[in-house]
């Protein structure tokens, strides 16, 4: 059935970080339900199959024993004025959570949760209070992203999509794994990621005036040891994600009329202990967001 958020269990850092520590080892210490799963999912694997390449990518972007597999990332975000030259703005430093449950008929349910800070482009130090725009030379307040759960996804082999939307041309929301590519020792997913806005109460909250039609588009590559990946003693593999999202102007900017769009692009490596996050970061966001390692909310 599908993933349901009232089953999760709390756990404290201390347990958070002897599970992660644990998955890159043997998978002797997982309890007897996880010990089945990776008897079936956990590799190795026939890429030739669709069903093995969706646990692949599971493995690879998330983990295969029900707990969050996190990354952290540095985004660089540039601003694309039609007509003009493009800009770098800001950075952007944060952690993301996922979560993926393989369900009985092998698709895919994803949850992600990610909270992020605005940063100098140069300096990389948080801008907390006020932004200075180089676009239009105007001071706005900065907008930090808090952790809200984004829509559970389901992903099969042929896509994935959100299941409180009704489908209608164009889709709301197009999620498509597609088959694995591979190079010197290592296995690529692409992750093709586009939201579009059918209906107006589905609206983004921006200014952009071509919002009516193309609201997001995210080209995701994760990236993992295939010697890891097919591994069957390993829950986790460890990867690397690259990212390019393209989206409307974000409307805590300022952009009024401005025509044009956001152009980011995230470097994120999954870590296997929260300690891995710099020491600030993770400062930061327990200060923050007291609960967001330990009880992410997905």
């Amino acid at each position: 059935m599908p993933f349901q958020k009232a089953c999760i269990a709390k756990h404290s850092r201390r347990h958070f970080l002897g599970s992660t520590a644990a998955s890159l080892g043997s998978a002797a210490a997982l309890p007897a339900m996880a010990q089945e799963r990776k008897e079936t999912i956990a590799g190795p694997y026939d890429f030739s199959d669709p069903y093995d390449c969706l646990a692949a990518y599971t493995k690879t972007r998330g983990r295969l024993d029900g707990s969050v597999g996190i990354f952290h990332y540095v985004a660089h975000v540039y601003g694309v004025p039609d007509g003009q030259v493009t800009q770098l703005m800001y950075r952007r430093e944060g952690v993301s959570q996922h979560r993926m449950t393989i369900r009985k008929d092998r698709t895919i349910d994803c949850q992600i949760i990610e909270c992020n800070y605005v940063q100098n482009a140069v300096t990389g130090a948080i801008v907390d209070d006020f932004f200075d725009n180089p676009l239009t030379g105007n001071l706005v307040p900065v907008h930090h992203q808090p952790p809200i759960p984004g829509p559970l996804v389901r992903i099969n082999p042929t896509g994935g999509f959100r299941p409180n939307v009704t489908w209608e041309p164009p889709a709301a929301f197009v999620n498509i794994v597609e088959p694995p590519l591979f190079g010197e020792g290592r296995v690529f997913f692409n992750d093709d990621l586009l939201m579009y806005n059918p209906q107006p109460e589905g609206s983004l909250p921006t200014e952009n005036p071509r919002s009516d039609e193309l609201q997001w588009t995210q080209l995701t590559t994760f990236s993992a040891s295939t010697v890891d990946v097919q591994n069957p003693e390993l829950m986790s593999a460890k990867s690397f994600a690259f990212v390019t999202a393209d989206i409307p102007w974000a409307k805590w900017l300022g952009m009024d009329k401005l025509r044009g769009n956001i152009l980011t692009r995230y470097l994120a490596e999954k870590i296997n202990d929260i300690e891995e996050i710099p020491k600030w970061l993770r400062q930061r966001i327990d200060t923050d967001h007291p609960n967001f390692f330990s009880d992410p909310g997905i």
